[in-house]
């Protein structure tokens, strides 16, 4: 397994390292002032064309803040990140602008991340006009992307309250997709679906990915959803990574004291329960 200090690939599609963020934090009570947080500390990342990277913890831990940086919606404090070679730490506008046309987010709540004002064809559009690309015809386009994650390319004129949550997160992949970035950022995508809908949503993702040759950063606190789609995991603790390697790896044999406790609290699930959850994820006949 691979020591989290150890240098990361320069062949990956994504190199971060040593990412730090800090903010200023009020400490109120008799000594009021601000003082100094430290969110992410020293935290160094390779993401490969066509994986699924998890970034696993407990609630706190700095896997979303981590996320935020590298999808570039919050500046590092320090550190370094290229892209395909290209350092896009602090980006020109031109620079971010491209960037950000091969790295797109999946956001954990689809209603908060989809305005309830605009139509869905508006909504999986939108990134298409932000990098002012014409000569697409939107319509086919739009109609074409909701067949990709499986909803009906009639609905396009509907607004996000008229369908349920598992379809809403659907809406957002395909606005994720919309200019076929290299990268999507998965925050938390399935944690607010039902566990049915959560199987569905993996597998599509899985299907997207062997189609096109995708690669994730799957943000996530369920080890169970984890084992399903990753093919490396980095587990985060107090702004950390402690452990990482290859799914396996970091399963079968975590060498960390607190990916061992992680990995006990994962509820020991039913035998037939679970051969009918891996077929459900498509896993086995």
């Amino acid at each position: 397994m691979s020591s989290v200090t150890e240098a990361v690939s320069s062949q990956a599609l994504l190199e971060a390292r040593n990412l730090v963020r800090e903010f200023q934090v009020s400490k109120g009570g008799a000594f009021a002032g601000t003082e100094t947080f430290r969110a992410v500390d020293q935290v160094s990342l390779a993401l490969h064309a066509g994986r699924t990277t998890a970034l696993v913890g407990e609630s706190g831990s700095g896997k979303s803040t981590t996320a935020r940086m590298i999808a570039k919606l919050l500046d590092v404090t320090s550190g370094t990140m290229h892209f395909e070679g290209e350092d896009v730490t602090r980006a020109s506008d031109a620079t971010l602008r491209r960037f950000r046309a091969n790295v797109q987010v999946v956001f954990q709540d689809p209603f908060s991340s989809l305005n309830p004002k605009h139509t869905v064809d508006r909504i999986i559009a939108a990134p298409l006009d932000y990098q002012g690309i014409r000569g697409v015809d939107r319509r086919v386009l739009v109609k074409t992307l909701l067949e990709r994650v499986g909803l009906n390319p009639d609905h396009s004129s509907r607004y996000p309250s008229q369908f349920s949550g598992g379809q809403a997160q659907r809406i957002g992949i395909a606005r994720a997709l919309a200019v076929e970035p290299k990268l999507v950022i998965c925050d938390e995508a399935v944690s607010a679906l039902d566990v049915s809908v959560q199987a569905q949503v993996i597998n599509l993702l899985r299907d997207l990915q062997q189609e096109s040759g995708y690669s994730y950063l799957f943000i996530a606190h369920d080890l169970a959803v984890v084992r399903q789609i990753a093919d490396d995991v980095a587990v985060m603790s107090s702004g950390k990574i402690v452990e990482q390697g290859t799914t396996a790896q970091v399963f079968d044999n975590p060498t960390e004291e607190y990916t061992q406790a992680l990995l006990s609290a994962v509820p020991v699930i039913n035998p037939e329960w679970e051969v009918r959850r891996q077929q459900t994820m498509g896993r086995i006949a």
